[in-house]
């Protein structure tokens, strides 16, 4: 059975993973310590996750594989 990811590739993934939902507690936090209502501090915070992971992902992995 071939693998699709080097070594590299996974090492990558795991840093985006890591970086966006640390990116997206830190900002969920911000917001429920500033007393916004909790689900739309959780869902700005997902939002944010979502954003970061797709700017992560295009500078890391999608221009490395070229």
């Amino acid at each position: 059975m071939k693998q699709n990811f080097s070594n590299d590739a996974t090492v990558k993934w795991i840093i985006l993973v890591i970086l966006s939902v640390g990116i997206g507690s830190f900002i969920s936090n911000i917001l429920e310590n500033i007393k916004t209502n909790i689900w739309l501090a959780r869902g700005i915070g997902a939002f944010v996750t979502v954003i970061v992971t797709l700017l992560l992902y295009h500078l890391l992995i999608k221009k490395t594989e070229k």
